[in-house]
Formats: structure tokens, sequence, C-alpha cells
């Protein structure tokens, strides 16, 4: 999926979502590893997905990103190095997210806003 075509999916979504962080794994550089390990009930191989990690070929869990702000700092740290910035929550858990002098980002959860907001930075290096 296209940087901005992913920016504008994390925009619009109304909640955290699995979809989204796989998307956000993929541009961070983790991999899908597909193995047939075991046979089902009637002797045909089970399909089973596992997820490669970016700094080496162990399998791990691919982070909530969109619903954890300790994950999404992960991602800023990913593609946005050594910018300042900050983020914030309202009474109704929404939440925002700013990094450097980037654009204020809004989103359904903190977490959403602060991987917008480095998603955007990345964006704006990549553009240069």
């Amino acid at each position: 999926m296209a940087l901005s075509d992913l920016i504008k999916q994390i925009e619009g979504a109304t909640a955290p979502g699995r979809d989204i962080d796989v998307e956000i794994a993929l541009l961070l550089g983790w991999r899908r590893k597909v193995e047939y390990v075991k046979q089902d009930e009637h002797g045909e191989p089970v399909r089973k997905v596992f997820w490669v990690v970016p700094t080496g070929g162990d399998y791990g869990k691919v982070p909530r990103y969109t619903s954890s702000v300790d994950a999404a700092m992960t991602v800023v740290q990913e593609v946005a190095p050594g910018i300042i910035g900050g983020v914030s929550w309202e009474e109704d858990g929404r939440g925002a997210a700013i990094l450097g002098d980037g654009t204020y980002c809004q989103a359904a959860t903190p977490a959403m806003a602060l991987c917008i907001a480095a998603l955007k930075a990345k964006q704006t290096r990549d553009d240069s």
C-alpha cells in the first residue's frame, strides 16, 4: 500500500485495527512467511502465516501500533528518529499528535494520531 493511502486509511478509521497494524508492519520491514505445518482432520496441510521481525529471522507478533502508544512510538523511532514531538488525548479517547514542524494530526486514538504524524514525517522526508 502506498504511504499516502495508508495515512488516509488511518485518518478515516474510527477505531484501531489489526489490518492497519499489518500495513504499518509491512512498511517497517516485517515479512510474512507462509508454511504448511500440520495436517487437518482430513490429512490436508494447514496454511500457517508467521511474521518475521525486520531485524532478523526471528518470528514475532505484529505490534498493536494503532492501539498502543508504546508501539506507535516504535514507528516514530523507526521512520522519524530524533524528531521531537508530542501526543495528547481528549475525554472521548480521540488523540492528537505532532512531530517537529509537521502538521497537527488527529485520529480516533492517540496511538493512531502518533502513527499518522510519523508517517507524514516520513512522507515529507521521502519527498525531499
